[in-house]
């Protein structure tokens, strides 16, 4: 099935998505170690637990990125906020063929949200990125807000899903369900080209026709 993280992956480039479905990604970054500082925290465990259970977790562990985050995390008071129902909480839908994990399910003002975890807050409002995640959950449950908890500024902002999201969300579902029969996207050279471990790879295979479609 497509997952989330695969469609958040073609949102920096197509090529990114199509080795991911490929070659999976296994690398420990800040993102990883981030969710587990803040459940950790969130659950009143602490760094240390959350340190033991990245490396347990993941089998790449990298000490001095678990340590980058740290440094950066910012946990805010706003959060008690939100009472906490549940963790890493998985949807599937058979209908789309998409499977997702929401970060955190909590209570806000009595009715229940979806709550992602991510690094850095845009100036303002939420990224596209994000937009696109709440359209993505608009089709698969019954929840069309999100909460974002930006962990390296301790922001917490909203991301409401419309017809507008829904449909762009439908048409990325398709051009990763290409991509999952096989089809190679087009590439998309950019600064995120400096840090991808595939793009040795990606420079070696040519492009094709079909590539522009996807």
């Amino acid at each position: 099935m497509i997952k989330l993280s695969h469609i958040i992956s073609y949102l920096t480039c197509p090529r990114l998505a199509y080795y991911r479905f490929k070659f999976g990604e296994r690398s420990f970054t800040e993102k990883n170690a981030v969710r587990e500082i803040y459940q950790s925290l969130r659950r009143g465990f602490g760094i240390e637990w959350a340190r033991e259970r990245a490396k347990t977790m993941n089998e790449n562990y990298s000490e001095e990125v678990f340590n980058q985050a740290v440094h950066k995390f910012k946990f805010s008071q706003a959060l008690e906020e939100f009472r906490a129902l549940d963790w890493d909480v998985v949807f599937n839908s058979e209908k789309f063929g998409i499977t997702l994990t929401v970060d955190e399910i909590v209570e806000f003002k009595n009715d229940e949200y979806p709550l992602f975890v991510s690094l850095n807050a845009p100036k303002i409002g939420v990224w596209f990125q994000d937009l696109i995640r709440a359209g993505i959950i608009s089709l698969v449950t019954v929840f069309d807000k999100i909460f974002l908890y930006y962990a390296y500024s301790g922001e917490i902002r909203i991301a409401e899903s419309s017809f507008n999201l829904k449909r762009k969300a439908l048409k990325l579902i398709e051009r990763l369900k290409m991509i999952e029969k096989g089809f190679l996207p087009e590439r998309n050279e950019g600064e995120y080209c400096k840090f991808c471990k595939f793009f040795d790879d990606c420079n070696r295979i040519p492009e094709t026709f079909a590539s522009k479609f996807l």
